[in-house]
């Protein structure tokens, strides 16, 4: 599927970045009739729209650059302010609120403002759940030095004393020596010039026309913009357009000017038409056309265009077996070839005998036209058919046609009215048994779930999955997703989502849990969080406590991990606390066994390099050894492990861990009640 389909579809997205981004991947040379060859790989579809989402998110230096480079003039008050004015005032004075309506361009006049300061550049996350700002202490602060941070209070949201959070996050950002703009509309707060210790800057909304030729920059040395942009009906769709549904537009009008020789009153018509996702043609053609077997055809064409014309009909077939369609729908001499439905079906062939769909934007039209139209069972079977497309009998599955089916569910997605994602289960559950489709579903999960369409529904559904769902397949795909890019956008959310999972007690969900965190725990701003949730769970009482030890040690491999935990820890007095209680359960019981015994082992190997993680592991042993009844055993079992980490057969060659061992024991001695009763 061609990605320019991939847009804002809603009439106001609330802080949309889609005026941000720019073209996604691109077929070339494509004259709107026909692609002579694909500019990129179409598998690296969804990957790339993640990408773009990421560095949304993030606020890389190529997305900022990228967004100042083609920034539309708009002004900032008070005062009608230029932006590299009211950027000089954000410089000067480093905390700036930005008052302005969701829906206005307002993410991109602050990204205009935050270009003028020092990278790194970060957003701060929200409370996805609860629609609230985090509180202070939670919020993964950048490692370096000063930075510069973006915040945008949720409009409509929980948050309480927004005043007081305000000012708490300023005094943060203070101490960092750093800079920070937060987003909020009226509705929010409503005397924003009161709020001590910020500079008050509002922004206006770019003007329509001048946001499209900009965005339509690039086409003017093949294209007219100027004059295409007066063009009927393109100036009624221009006027009081949103910046969301203007960038929807540009790509509209930049997938029918494809042939730039083609009369500019026919690449507006066609623009606006695909813009409005072809509904009057879509049903103008299922009147006319109710034979099943060429409807079934346009909707294989939608999902596989660009490919072999017998491989489409071959897949057509396929389709109809799985909707139980009468026989003759599926072939035979009396029934219309390829390039009569070809004809019928708006397509043409090439030479090579490809098919493509001769209308801009029309696959997914299609495809939402189908969804709208039909039942919720048929839209399950066609997404059976469609997960089945990518499988060859005996062999692995076609990676290719994988981007295909999953670049078709993407965009549908996106462009479905109220977006929501309950069709992507089917192809996580059907791909997730092959290793080399795993990668392709997390992004395709991650990318809806990071989308201004899709993303509140998606991750709604992730968390939904993560209680109730019944398929581990689909259990252990939910896990890596808040193991991966989720997490840098929506810290909170993917820790819940994985609390849950290691509450359900499935063994292979509880692998995928422990890898998550582990891959968290290898990105500094997650690994506070991520420890404090581990820890948690390895001094509870349920099925988490398993889950907890298994990541403790997860996340203490290799070696030189084990310092870095102990760092964190030694700096946590409430964290500590959390680990005595998990060390009292351990070493309660059986004492440690497998992963977390050989953890362990690595804490102890790192306290011989380092007092200071010496010390730590002895307050946290004898505090957690002596704690309520079974202290002996406890303190029994404690020098059992030393003794096992450091036999006395070895004390000769090792005697840096010998000393260790004996001095811990000989605290073991000093805190057993019983001994010390004697």
């Amino acid at each position: 599927m061609t990605a320019d389909s991939i847009d804002p579809v809603v009439s106001d997205i609330d802080d949309s970045y889609a005026e941000d981004i720019d073209d996604g991947p691109y077929i070339e040379e494509n004259s709107g009739q026909v692609a002579s060859h694909v500019g990129r790989d179409m598998v690296q579809n969804v990957h790339n729209w993640l990408g773009r989402y990421q560095a949304a998110r993030e606020l890389s230096d190529a997305f900022v650059q990228d967004t100042i480079a083609t920034f539309v003039r708009r002004f900032y008050g008070p005062g009608g302010l230029s932006r590299e004015s009211a950027a000089g005032i954000l410089r000067e004075r480093r905390h700036v609120l930005l008052v302005a309506e969701p829906g206005t361009g307002r993410r991109t006049a602050a990204v205009g403002l935050l270009g003028a300061v020092p990278a790194p550049r970060r957003e701060i996350p929200i409370d996805d759940d609860e629609r609230r700002l985090l509180p202070v202490g939670e919020v993964p602060w950048s490692s370096y030095g000063r930075s510069a941070y973006l915040l945008t209070v949720p409009p409509g949201g929980r948050t309480g004393r927004l005043w007081e959070l305000l000012i708490a996050y300023r005094e943060a950002v203070e101490k960092r020596d750093s800079y920070l703009v937060v987003l909020v509309d009226r509705g929010s707060l409503e005397r924003p010039e009161d709020v001590p210790g910020f500079t008050v800057l509002t922004v206006t909304a770019p003007a329509p026309v001048e946001l499209l030729s900009q965005l339509l920059a690039d086409q003017s040395d093949r294209l007219d913009v100027d004059t295409l942009l007066k063009t009927p009906p393109l100036p009624a769709m221009i006027e009081g357009a949103t910046p969301a549904q203007i960038a929807r537009l540009s790509h509209r009008i930049r997938a029918a000017a494809g042939d730039p020789q083609e009369p500019l009153a026919e690449i507006a018509r066609n623009a606006v038409k695909a813009y409005q996702n072809w509904d009057e043609d879509l049903v103008a053609w299922f009147d006319r056309n109710r034979d099943p077997r060429t409807r079934l055809f346009l909707i294989a064409l939608a999902f596989l265009q660009g490919g072999q014309a017998s491989n489409v009909l071959h897949a057509m077939e396929k389709l109809a077996e799985k909707l139980a369609e009468p026989a003759n729908v599926r072939g035979g001499i009396g029934a219309p070839g390829i390039r009569q439905m070809a004809k019928d079906v708006n397509a043409r062939i090439d030479d090579e005998h490809r098919i493509f769909l001769t209308l801009p934007s029309y696959d997914v039209a299609i495809l939402r036209y189908v969804h709208g139209d039909q039942s919720k069972a048929f839209r399950t079977r066609l997404w059976s058919w469609a997960s089945d497309l990518p499988m060859r009998r005996g062999g692995s599955p076609n990676v290719r046609v994988a981007g295909q089916v999953a670049s078709a569910m993407l965009a549908v997605t996106l462009a479905l009215p109220g977006a929501d994602a309950p069709e992507v289960r089917t192809l996580a559950e059907r791909w997730w048994g092959y290793q080399t489709l795993r990668p392709l579903v997390v992004d395709l999960m991650t990318t809806v779930a990071m989308s201004p369409e899709a993303g509140a529904a998606m991750r709604s559904r992730l968390n939904q999955w993560a209680v109730q769902s019944g398929s581990s397949t689909l259990l252990c795909a939910v896990a890596a997703v808040c193991g991966g890019a989720l997490a840098d956008a929506y810290p909170q959310a993917v820790l819940t989502r994985l609390n849950n999972l290691a509450g359900r007690g499935i063994d292979t969900v509880t692998d995928a849990v422990v890898q998550a965190m582990r891959s968290l725990w290898t990105k500094p701003r997650h690994r506070q969080a991520t420890l404090r949730r581990v820890v948690d769970w390895a001094a509870g009482h349920d099925q988490r406590r398993g889950a907890g030890l298994r990541a403790l040690a997860a996340i203490s491999e290799p070696p030189e991990q084990a310092g870095i935990l102990l760092a964190e820890l030694a700096r946590d007095a409430e964290l500590q606390t959390s680990l005595v209680h998990a060390f009292t359960l351990l070493f309660t019981g059986v004492g440690p066994q497998g992963e977390i015994r050989d953890a362990l082992f690595r804490w102890l190997d790192t306290a011989i390099e380092d007092p200071v993680y010496e010390n730590l592991i002895t307050d946290l042993t004898i505090r957690a050894g002596g704690m309520g009844h079974g202290a002996s055993s406890r303190f029994a079992r404690m020098s059992d492990l030393l003794y096992a980490w450091q036999p006395l057969v070895r004390d000769a060659e090792a005697p840096a861990a010998r000393d260790v061992r004996d001095r811990l024991i000989e605290r073991f001695h000093r805190a057993n009640p019983l001994l010390v009763a004697r």
